[in-house]
């Protein structure tokens, strides 16, 4: 296997836009030549890409215009392997085989697409059904993030015999990829704090039901005696809504938004203990980077991947989806009684971007 391209909407922050860069130093580092194609034209991670990487952006903000450019570029480059990431982008890069004989047809879906789009309409989610259960068998191989997101797609009709779960990749540790300077007086104060420090981390956006997290505080502020800090990094469009709730709350001075870091390390290094207040995942990643850094979690027990991660609560504390006060005890319960360092460590080797890439090479050339 000689050249891989790698097909995403975008590099802005978030889960799958890591992932596949993780994957794309791996396979450059393996001196394959590596191409990232997206087709809108963002990038909020150019400093940790490795330079021997050809970053290239078809330039386009709809997906019926994806095609005609999609065509032309696969027509232009000599590509052995294309990994499309996450539909309807899969849908679209199936055209692909239409026009070379050669390229390795790979999917891989981050998502668990009944709770991505639980909102959509009837009509909608019929569509969504039938163009998995049709593209979805012309891939070489579907991958998934999870053990829950291929069950998901399975019941969306994939074919379970075309589908592999192979988890996502933490950063090399030590790489010194992400290192940053960012401390805003919000981080300061939470780093200075003599209370217990708690951390999350994420997009501000519904899924990710921060203000789940927020009542939760209230919550343990009201019936436990541990005093907290806790901190969010991460920004977007429900910021005011989690604003509001904590002014309500009166917890200005107990829950900090720091907005967007580049890298979390550092500050999950300083916690006490990392929470994740998630309506659903498709994997997610920073509870494995917290199990890296030896730091205690807190999950909601959300589809798809908190319980696969902290083996089925084994490694972590789980708690009901969108419940203050199953959270609040379970928070309390994680800092009573916190699971060993080492073991949390140990944990997190299975998701190193070496163990994860291997799976990958295996799939690609093994078939």
């Amino acid at each position: 296997m000689k050249s891989i391209c790698f097909f995403i909407y975008n590099l802005k922050i978030g889960g799958a836009e890591k992932v596949v860069i993780y994957l794309a130093n791996y396979f450059s580092e393996k001196n394959r030549e590596v191409i990232i194609l997206t087709v809108a034209n963002d990038n909020d991670f150019s400093h940790i890409i490795n330079p021997k990487i050809r970053v290239i952006s078809l330039n386009k903000r709809r997906l019926l215009n994806v095609i005609p450019a999609l065509i032309r570029f696969i027509k232009s480059n000599d590509i052995d392997c294309f990994i499309s990431n996450v539909w309807p982008l899969t849908i679209v890069s199936s055209f692909i085989l239409l026009f070379s004989r050669k390229v390795k047809l790979v999917f891989v879906e981050h998502c668990n697409l009944s709770q991505e789009f639980k909102n959509k309409n009837y009509l909608f989610k019929i569509l969504q059904n039938i163009s998995i259960s049709i593209f979805y068998r012309l891939p070489h191989h579907v991958v998934t993030v999870s053990e829950g997101v291929k069950k998901d797609l399975i019941s969306k009709g994939a074919k379970r015999s075309r589908i592999e779960a192979i988890y996502n990749p933490l950063p090399p540790l030590g790489a010194g990829e992400f290192r940053t300077t960012e401390k805003s007086s919000e981080i300061e104060k939470w780093i200075n704090s003599k209370d217990k420090k708690i951390i999350s981390i994420g997009e501000l956006k519904k899924q990710k039901n921060f203000c789940n997290l927020v009542k939760a505080i209230s919550f343990f502020k009201k019936n436990y005696s541990y005093k907290l800090k806790v901190i969010i990094l991460g920004d977007g469009a429900e910021r005011a809504s989690i604003e509001s709730i904590i002014k309500r709350e009166g917890l200005e001075e107990t829950i900090y938004l720091a907005g967007w870091i580049k890298d979390p390390i550092p500050y999950l290094k300083e916690s006490d203990l990392f929470v994740l207040s998630s309506d659903y995942e498709g994997f997610g990643v920073v509870i494995a980077e917290a199990l890296s850094v030896g730091v205690n979690v807190v999950s909601t027990d959300c589809q798809s991947g908190p319980r696969e991660i902290l083996n089925n609560g084994e490694l972590g504390y789980l708690c009901e989806v969108d419940n203050p006060e199953d959270l609040a005890k379970s928070i309390k319960e994680a800092l009573d009684k916190p699971i060993n360092k080492e073991k949390l460590i140990r944990r997190s080797k299975d998701f190193s971007v070496e163990n994860v890439g291997m799976q990958y090479q295996a799939l690609i050339e093994n078939s």
